[in-house]
C-alpha cells in the first residue's frame, strides 16, 4: 500500500509593514489596471442644492447621464469598485479627468497627497479603517472643483457611507459659496477625527499594559501584545503623517480656485492634526519606554537566575573538593596515609565539616549582600 505524503505545513501569511504600490517596473505612466478583489464599478450621485436644503441620491447606469458640475449647489459623483476599468474610463473622460491621476487612483499603495490636476483639486486619502492586525486602511480618491466632487473607493468604505448619512439627514442650510469645498473639508475632517477611536483604544491598551507589567515580569502573551500595539502606531504614524504636509501643499499651489477656497479650511484642520500626531507620538514614546522596561526586567530576572546558579556552583565546589580527597583509595595500614579514616565518627565528621563549609560560605554571601 503506497504511503500518504505528508501534507506541507500551512504558512500563516506575513504581515506587510507598508503597503506597496501596485505596480510592476517599466510600466508605461498612464496604464490603467483594475484591482484585485475589487468589486465591479457602481455610480451614484449625490445631489444637494445650495439654499434650499434639497437634496437626492441616484444611481446612475447610464455613464452618458452623468450630471455636470452644479453651478448652484453640489453633485458628488461616488465610483465605488475598481474591479473593471471601462466605468472609470467613462466617468473620468466625461469629467476631464486626466489618465496619470486615475492610474493614482487605480494604485492605493500611494500615500495621502494633494495635487493639482488642471482645474481638479485632486486628493489621494487613505483613513485609519482597521489597523490592529494590518497595514491597510481606506482609500479614497477625491477630485473637487467648484460644484462637483468626484470619489472613487477600491470598495464602498464606512467613511463616505457616514458623511453620506450625515448629508441626507443634515444637509447645508442658506446660501453656501463653496459647497463643493465645504464637503471636501468635511471629507478630510472626518478622516482626521477617525485617528481618535484608535487613538483611544491604544491609550488603554497601553494603559493596562503598564499596570499589567508594572506588577510582573511581562510574559510572553504580554510581549507580543506590546509589540503588537508598537506596530499599529507606527501604521497609524505612517497613516498621519501626510496629512501634516496637506496645509503647506494647499499653500504652495496657486490654481485652480477650488484649492484657493480651502486654504481657509485647511487652517482649522490644521489643529487637529497636530493634536492627533502630538497625541500619536506620546503613546508611540509610552510604548517604547514599556518595551524597555519589559527588556530591563526581563534581563534582570536572567540575572537573578545566574547569579542563584552561580551560588550553588560555588557552595559545592568545596564539598567535591572534600569529597574528592576522602574519595582517594589509600593503604590504610600506613600512619600518613589518612589517619581519621580509621575514627569511628570520620564519617560523621566529615559531613559536619560540609555542613560547617556551606554555612560559613552562605554567611559570607549574605554578609557582602550577594543573594
Amino acid at each position: 500500500m503506497a504511503k500518504k505524503p505528508t501534507p506541507l505545513p500551512v504558512q500563516k501569511p506575513r504581515r506587510r509593514i507598508a503597503a506597496r504600490v501596485s505596480l510592476r517596473p517599466g510600466t508605461t505612466p498612464g496604464t490603467l489596471r483594475p484591482i484585485h478583489g475589487s468589486p465591479p464599478a457602481t455610480v451614484t450621485v449625490l445631489t444637494c442644492d445650495n439654499g434650499s436644503g434639497i437634496h437626492s441620491v441616484t444611481a446612475v447606469d447610464d455613464l452618458e447621464k452623468l450630471p455636470a458640475p452644479a453651478e448652484k449647489g453640489l453633485h458628488w459623483v461616488r465610483v465605488a469598485g475598481l474591479g473593471s476599468i471601462e466605468p472609470l474610463q467613462a466617468v473620468a473622460d466625461f469629467y476631464g479627468i486626466r489618465r496619470l491621476a486615475l492610474e493614482d487612483t487605480l494604485s492605493p499603495g500611494w500615500r495621502t497627497k494633494l495635487e493639482e490636476q488642471g482645474e481638479y483639486a485632486f486628493f489621494l486619502l487613505q483613513a485609519p479603517a482597521d489597523v490592529a492586525g494590518t497595514h491597510k486602511g481606506e482609500h479614497l480618491s477625491l477630485f473637487c472643483k467648484h460644484g462637483l466632487i468626484v470619489t472613487f473607493e477600491d470598495t464602498p468604505t464606512a467613511l463616505v457611507d457616514c458623511l453620506w448619512e450625515r448629508l441626507e439627514k443634515e444637509p447645508p442650510s442658506g446660501k453656501i459659496q463653496h459647497l463643493a469645498e465645504l464637503v471636501t473639508h468635511m471629507v478630510l475632517d472626518l478622516i482626521v477625527d477617525s485617528f481618535y477611536p484608535h487613538l483611544d483604544a491604544k491609550d488603554e491598551e497601553l494603559a493596562e499594559l503598564e499596570e499589567r507589567i508594572s506588577d510582573h515580569v511581562p510574559n510572553r502573551e504580554e510581549l507580543n501584545r506590546l509589540h503588537r500595539v508598537k506596530r499599529d502606531l507606527i501604521t497609524l504614524r505612517r497613516l498621519l503623517t501626510p496629512f501634516k504636509e496637506l496645509r503647506g501643499d494647499v499653500q504652495k499651489l496657486h490654481t485652480p480656485e477650488s484649492i484657493r477656497e480651502l486654504r481657509p479650511f485647511f487652517n482649522d484642520l490644521n489643529d487637529h492634526i497636530v493634536q492627533a500626531g502630538e497625541l500619536l507620538d506620546t503613546y508611540y514614546e509610552v510604548a517604547k519606554s514599556l518595551d524597555e522596561i519589559s527588556q530591563s526586567m526581563l534581563s534582570n530576572r536572567m540575572n537573578d537566575i545566574i547569579k542563584l546558579l552561580t551560588i550553588i556552583s560555588t557552595v559545592f565546589m568545596p564539598l567535591s573538593f572534600i569529597a574528592g580527597v576522602y574519595g582517594m583509595n589509600f593503604d590504610t595500614k600506613y600512619p600518613l596515609n589518612m589517619p581519621e579514616l580509621s575514627l569511628p565518627f570520620g564519617y560523621v565528621l566529615v559531613l559536619l565539616l560540609m555542613a560547617g563549609v556551606v554555612g560559613g560560605m552562605l554567611w559570607f554571601f549574605k554578609k557582602k549582600d550577594w543573594f
